[in-house]
Order: structure tokens, then C-alpha cells, then sequence
């Protein structure tokens, strides 16, 4: 019964090692390294456990040897995961000294491992091991005792700690006196303890976790619907011009934002902006642009003056951030489009007879320098058929598997093969061809603007 006792808990050690070391290969990029040290050391436990198990060795005994040899060598290797374990369970210990026990138990698992070499027989240095293991625990005690002085242990930690101890001292007595529980060996079942308590522990956390993801996703959920509410609800309907907008997020929330103020002449101001960054960041300053256009939309005729504003607002609201923009007046009565740009993009003209111009008047990037001081440029004669396009660098810089961008030349191929569509139709054909280049969703926020002369 003993046998088949140890059996079991050594295939369920096996398996929950196992398992545990797969769990913390899938979670590599998170650092996170105590999973990987529990998974291989209960592994390697329970692997000496059916190594020396008597109905393993009835089944094949063949293998007698082999199966010794291997319960042996794990007995002197398990003390390194052990002892990294320990070292990262408590932050390496009182003033570091268990980061470095690894390293003596590495050295000792070698010296054990030549002593049986050339003492010709499995389990010659297990007496050497021996003295390995009562100076680990010994260590191990004395740097908790001398952690407890120096910091608030938690209840997690005393449960972690009590199963620990629990084991500890079985490995002790077993290790000093090797016959003294007879037939029946209390190890595994001290093993047990210390998987249970670390799975109360592990599971509470793992809840806990989830509820603060959980929240996490609800307050993105909200700052999704807040920043969509900022955002035009429907282009304008302005006489003599046709618009159509796209906006593509990467995730919950952009550094992308774009927006409309039309005049009571007729005339239509377009901003589109450009955070850098990423995520909630990104969204909070893209949000104050917002706010920064908004508090002078009634003063817009010159676009170059109202960059300047938004930058004298913006400047010293933020830090490690900075904003592209470019802000475009169109008048359809007096023909002219008048437009100044903050190191963004050069928005295209496409002309109804098929040239394409660039609009390459640029200032410096908001946010940086509060005396900044923008300027207008004014492209006239804008007939019918003619063509404006505002974007942000997501479309230009997507990027194709091999690392070759989107670029202003495709961009500006298309935009002239796809001359006769209306706005509405050019700008699914831009997405959708942006998207076919990259294979894939986008790697960043995508805003275009596209306004027809009609």
C-alpha cells in the first residue's frame, strides 16, 4: 500500500511539475520566474519518487540500475530549482545570501556526480549530499529568522512559510537519519503539504488577478467610449464639398483624433492629430487636443494662428509626449484652402486634370516649445474634381511582413488611379488596400480625411 501510495503522489508531483514549467514557458516574457523553479523542482520530486518506488522496479527490473542511478542524481541536482525557489519566494533572502546557494549547489550536484563516477557506483557521495542539504535548509532558516527582524511577512507568506517548514524539517530528519520512519516515508506527504499551501496561495492570487483585469477592462471599456464620444459622430454636410473620414484604433483607445468646425460662411476646418505613443497615454493627451481646437472654434480663419494657440495650451501638459497636427480651411465660395501643419504628414491635393501636389508647409511638433509660432500657407484655385486628403503615418508606414512600408508612392499611385471614385468609395479602397499590404490588422492608429470638391 506504501508503494502504491508513493506512486501516486509521485506521478501527480510528475504532472504538476510538468505542467507548472509549461505554464511559465508560456509566460516567459512576463519575467516572471518562481512558476518555472516550483514546476522543475516538484517535477524532478516526483521523477525520484517512482525512480525509487519498489513497484516500478518490479515491473521493469531490467532497469534496476538505471532507475538508481537516476533517483541518485536527481537527489544531488534538485537542491539548484530548490534553492532558486527559495531565493525568489524570498526575494533572495536576508541580505541576498540565498541568490547565491544556487550556484554552491550547482558545484556540489557536479562533485557529487564525479564522486559516483569514479567510485564506480551510484549513491557513493550521497553522504557528501547530505551535508549539502542540512547547510541549504540550515541557510534557508537562518535568512528567514533574519528576514523576519527586518520586514512584515504577510498571511500568505506565513502559510507558504509553515508549509515550507513542514517539509523542511521531514527532509531534515530523513536526510540525518535515512532508515528512522521505517517502510513508510513521510517525505511525499510533507511534499503534499507544501503543494497545498502553495495552491491556496497561487489560486487566491490568480482570483485576485483576475478581478483587477477584469476592472482593468471595464475602466478601458470606458475610456473607449469616451474618447469615441470626442470623435465626430457624422462628417459634415457642407455645400460644395463631399467628406468622407476613416478611423481605425489598435487597440481600446488611440493617440489618433480628428475633428470638424464649420463657420457660418461655409467654410469647413479639418483637424487631424497624431499622439505619440500609444494606448490610455495616448488617448488623455489626444483628448486635451480636442480641448485645446474646442475653446477657439470661433476664431479659425487662420489655421497657422490656431496651431499656435493649441500650442501654447499644451505645452507643459505633458511630458515624454509630443503631438503632430495639421489643420485645413477649405472655402468652397472663395476656392482657396488655406492649411498650416505641426510636423505632421503633408496632406495630398489630387487635381481634377490628375497632378497630385504635396503640401509640405511644416512647423515644429506641439508641445515642445511654448513661443512656437505657426504660419498659413494658401493653395487657391481649388476647382471642381479636386481632391484633399488628411492622414496620419498608420496608413504610409504599415508595414508588409518583409519590412517594406506602405509608402508615400503607393499612396500617391492609388490616389490617382482611383481618381473617379467618389470620396466615400476612395477612402474604402485606400483602407483596403493599406490592409491587403500588410496582411493583418494594423500595427498603429490609422486616421484619413478625405473632402471633395463637388
Amino acid at each position: 500500500m506504501a508503494d502504491l501510495i508513493g506512486l501516486m503522489l509521485g506521478t501527480f508531483f510528475l504532472t504538476l511539475g510538468l505542467a507548472a514549467s509549461i505554464a511559465a514557458a508560456l509566460r516567459a516574457s512576463r519575467g516572471e520566474r518562481d512558476l518555472l523553479w516550483f514546476g522543475l523542482f516538484t517535477a524532478l520530486y516526483g521523477l525520484r519518487i517512482i525512480a525509487r518506488n519498489d513497484m516500478v522496479h518490479v515491473v521493469v527490473p531490467s532497469f534496476d540500475h538505471g532507475l538508481d542511478n537516476v533517483g541518485d542524481q536527481i537527489t544531488y541536482v534538485i537542491l539548484v530549482p530548490g534553492a532558486l525557489l527559495a531565493s525568489s519566494a524570498l526575494k533572495n533572502g536576508w541580505r541576498g545570501v540565498l541568490a547565491f546557494v544556487w550556484r554552491v549547489d550547482l558545484a556540489c550536484a557536479l562533485v557529487a556526480i564525479v564522486w559516483d563516477i569514479a567510485a564506480g557506483r551510484s549513491g557513493a557521495a550521497m553522504s557528501f549530499n547530505r551535508v549539502v542539504v542540512v547547510a541549504n535548509i540550515a541557510t534557508a532558516v537562518l535568512s528567514v529568522a533574519l528576514d523576519a527582524r527586518s520586514r512584515q511577512w504577510t498571511r500568505d507568506g506565513w502559510i507558504v512559510l509553515a508549509g515550507a517548514a513542514v517539509f523542511a524539517a521531514t527532509a531534515l530528519f530523513k536526510t540525518v537519519r535515512p532508515d528512522g520512519a521505517g517502510r513508510l516515508d513521510p517525505e511525499p506527504l510533507a511534499m503534499l503539504v507544501v503543494v497545498v499551501c502553495l495552491g491556496y496561495v497561487v489560486v487566491k492570487h490568480v482570483f485576485h488577478s483576475e478581478r483587477r483585469m477584469a476592472a482593468v477592462g471595464r475602466e478601458l471599456e470606458t475610456a473607449r467610449q469616451i474618447q469615441q464620444s470626442i470623435l465626430p459622430k457624422n462628417v459634415p454636410l457642407v455645400p460644395g464639398l463631399s467628406v468622407a473620414a476613416h478611423y481605425d484604433s489598435m487597440s481600446e483607445v488611440a493617440g489618433d483624433l480628428y475633428d470638424f468646425v464649420i463657420t457660418p460662411s461655409g467654410q469647413l476646418g479639418v483637424l487631424v492629430a497624431d499622439v505619440s505613443g500609444h494606448g490610455v497615454p495616448a488617448a488623455i493627451v489626444a483628448s486635451m487636443v480636442k480641448v485645446a481646437l474646442a475653446v477657439q472654434e470661433g476664431d479659425i480663419g487662420d489655421p497657422g494662428a490656431v496651431l499656435t494657440r493649441m500650442n501654447r495650451v499644451l505645452c507643459g501638459r505633458f511630458e515624454l509626449a509630443y503631438v503632430t497636427a495639421v489643420f485645413a480651411l477649405i472655402d468652397p465660395a472663395a476656392r482657396t484652402l488655406t492649411y498650416a501643419s505641426a510636423g505632421h504628414p503633408s496632406p495630398l491635393l489630387l487635381r481634377f486634370d490628375g497632378r497630385v501636389e504635396s503640401l509640405d508647409h511644416r512647423g515644429m511638433v506641439l508641445g515642445f516649445l511654448p513661443a512656437a509660432t505657426y504660419t498659413s500657407a494658401v493653395v487657391r484655385d481649388i476647382s471642381v474634381g479636386d481632391r484633399l486628403v488628411l492622414y496620419t503615418d498608420g496608413i504610409t508606414e504599415a508595414e508588409r511582413p518583409d519590412g517594406e512600408f506602405f509608402g508615400d508612392r503607393q499612396f500617391q499611385e492609388l490616389f490617382v488611379t482611383s481618381r473617379e471614385q467618389p470620396a466615400d468609395r476612395f477612402m474604402a479602397t485606400l483602407v483596403e488596400a493599406a490592409r491587403r499590404w500588410v496582411g493583418a490588422d494594423f500595427a498603429d492608429d490609422v486616421t484619413a480625411i478625405v473632402v471633395d470638391r463637388v
